[in-house]
This record gives C-alpha cells, structure tokens and sequence, in this order.
C-alpha cells in the first residue's frame, strides 16, 4: 500500500512538473500531452494493479517487474524515435533556411552592385 501512495504522490508531483514547464513555455503542450498520458497509465495502475497482472501473464512474463520494464523500455523508445524524427526535420528545416538566406545575401549583393 505505501508504495501505491508512493507512486501516486510520484505522479501528481510529475504532473505539477509538467503543467508548470508548459506555463513557463519551456514545454510545447504537444509535448506535454505525452508525459500527462503517462502520468494517467501510472495513476491507473497503481490505482488498479490486478489487471497488470492478467497483462503480464498473458504475454509470458514471470513477473510483473518485468513486464514493467519492458513496457517502460518501449516506451523510452517511442520517445527517442519521435525525438530523432522531430530533430530530422529540424535540420532539414534549417539547412533550407541557410540557404534561402544565401540566395537573399547574393541577390542583395548583386542589386547593390547595379
């Protein structure tokens, strides 16, 4: 039971995190959805664990430990994935304005040429 409390307390101290850096505009709300989404499944679990069990068992793990892990793990790897992807675009996004800028700067040049 105190470590249910514990995750709890956890949990709404995330959420307090989460909302203040979306105050602060340190977080896009986009992104904070993701954290508050995880925030909700660990509240469920720890209000209801018994389904977690059902869960685990039915995929093969030995212990709910581990099926935590994993699900944990996997989820840490959606998150680099989505974190790679977004820091792809990125640089496309700044490589194509680099280059805009180069043009501007040679039209510029040429215009005061003339």
């Amino acid at each position: 039971m105190s470590l249910r409390v514990g995750i709890i307390a956890a949990c709404l101290l995330l959420a307090v995190f989460v909302l203040r850096l979306v105050l602060k505009d340190k977080l896009q709300l986009k992104y904070s959805l993701l954290w508050l989404g995880l925030v909700l499944a660990l509240l469920v679990c720890a209000l209801f664990p018994q389904p977690l069990y059902v869960i685990s068992s039915f995929f093969g793990f030995a212990t709910l430990s581990n099926f935590i892990f994993v699900v944990g793990f996997l989820f840490l790897l959606c998150i680099v994935l989505s974190l790679g992807c977004l820091s792809s675009k990125q640089a496309t996004a700044i490589a194509n304005l680099s280059q805009r800028i180069a043009l501007l700067e040679k039209e510029i040049e040429s215009v005061r040429e003339e």
